[in-house]
């Protein structure tokens, strides 16, 4: 999904500490970043072809990551890091109106149309990972697809038959079973509510949750849900419009809504580190935390006012964000906090500086096994 300038994805939380960070006021910090750190960014230029930027350094030194064919036209929504050198990046259609959900085998240096020509021709959102052999894509026209072969080849899930032209926008699986899925708006009459879609049977019933609706969280109406993720008994939802966050302590049979700013903002990302632990960023430079289930929340800041898009969060210490233009005259931005949000440190490489045109969405690390 493009959001006015957007395309944000899900969130991958998976065994290989993968995912998300958050964005703050006027800080530096001492770059101490160990080097074993491996970092990816995804994103796209208005007019031109996606992009994909590469640390080996914990995001010191970035480089661009290029396929001129394969990245054509392109803006990649998300990326997924099955190991350090397997990699999976999902978006918008290429120039030529086919699919892009590429894989990689050599950590970025080169890059394959996954699935062989099998998935359809639409713009993916996000991608997850429970790992190699459990991975999922969602999208336009209902499209969720299922891959168990390290996305050599992919399944087709059904979704309930209302949602088979709605736009998926993330998911999260807790296990081969049971799946979340948010979407964008629903169109159902007057209200346009987006919905959580829920199956524990891999897809076979799906039980479909309208939580905004029923909290009556307002200006939601024709929103969408950016972002999904679960832990033990919790499941966290978030998004916008009004930069709502919603939580679940029982698996989603009672919800509760934890942050809601009633405001034209979108949240936009999240990663959760426990039943109770979260962080979430938002539009403008936000970013928030919450140690007791949300609470409270403890605001960060970091000297940007983009569209704070993308998290990666490695130990409760190490944080990244990229950001997406905002407004006139800014660029895309990528910082990293090494004290849990409190300082942030610029790790903007110049092609991005160079050009307000390019907006990063997703960013991932791992450690370099």
């Amino acid at each position: 999904m493009q959001k006015i300038k957007i395309i944000f994805i899900l969130i991958v939380p998976i065994v290989f500490f993968l995912i998300l960070a958050g964005c703050c006021e006027d800080c530096t910090a001492p770059d101490n970043v160990t080097p074993d750190l491996l970092g990816w960014a995804v994103g796209g230029e208005i007019g031109g072809d996606g992009i994909i930027l590469h640390t080996e350094d914990g995001g010191i030194t970035w480089e661009q990551q290029q396929d001129s064919l394969l990245f054509d036209g392109v803006h990649f929504s998300d990326i997924c890091i099955i190991d350090q050198n397997t990699l999976i990046a999902v978006g918008g259609l290429k120039s030529d109106g086919t699919y892009s959900v590429l894989k990689s085998e050599d950590a970025g240096e080169t890059w394959e149309l996954s699935g062989d020509h099998s998935l359809e021709n639409v713009s993916y959102e996000c991608i997850f990972a429970l790992d190699e052999n459990n991975i999922w894509i969602v999208g336009e026209q209902g499209c969720l697809y299922y891959s168990s072969d390290i996305a050599e080849t992919w399944t087709k899930i059904e979704v309930p038959t209302d949602y088979q032209q709605d736009l998926l926008l993330r998911i999260a699986a807790v296990s081969t079973d049971e799946l979340w899925i948010g979407t964008d708006k629903h169109i159902d009459g007057n209200l346009n509510y987006p919905r959580l879609l829920h199956t524990t049977d891999g897809g076979a019933n799906w039980e479909v949750l309208n939580v905004l609706e029923d909290l009556q969280v307002q200006g939601t109406e024709n929103g969408h849900f950016l972002g999904i993720k679960t832990f033990g008994n919790s499941v966290w939802a978030i998004g916008g419009f009004g930069k709502f966050v919603l939580r679940s302590g029982d698996n989603g049979n009672t919800w509760e809504d934890i942050f809601q700013s009633n405001s034209n903002c979108d949240a936009n990302d999240l990663f959760v580190l426990s039943e109770t632990e979260a962080y979430m960023v938002a539009d403008y430079g936000g970013i928030f935390s919450t140690n007791d289930g949300g609470m409270h929340w403890t605001e960060y800041h970091a000297n940007t006012n983009t569209w704070v898009v993308g998290l990666a969060v490695i130990d409760k210490t190490n944080l990244w964000i990229t950001g997406s233009p905002g407004g006139w005259g800014e660029t895309s931005i990528i910082m990293h906090s090494s004290d849990g949000g409190f300082s942030w440190q610029d790790q903007t490489p110049q092609l991005l500086l160079d050009n307000s045109d390019r907006s990063m969405y997703k960013i991932r690390f791992m450690k370099d096994e």
